[in-house]
């Protein structure tokens, strides 16, 4: 029963070490390649944040345009041989 016991703490044990190891990294541009994936990472995980920042954020409505009389023109459409014309005063 104690080696039953043992082995499968041996078994669990095993993988979780071997996932808080470090990768190992075989030339310099693999070390540019994880830093630049842990940058874009981090970026990614801010930009979430800041959305998620805004997204709780009380929004205020829109200010509303006052009302202002607008000018209409007096248009009058003339039917002409070639088509129609329009004359604006």
């Amino acid at each position: 029963m104690a080696a039953v016991f043992a082995a499968a703490l041996l078994a669990m044990s095993g993988p979780a070490s071997a996932q808080q190891r470090p990768p190992v990294v075989q030339n310099p541009s693999e070390i540019i390649q994880l830093q630049n994936r842990i940058q874009r990472q981090q970026f990614e995980q801010q930009q979430q944040f800041n959305r998620q920042i805004d997204r709780q954020q009380v929004t205020q409505p829109p200010v509303q345009r006052p009302q202002v009389p607008a000018f209409q023109q007096n248009c009058q459409n003339q039917v002409t041989s070639s088509g129609y014309v329009r004359n604006c005063r």
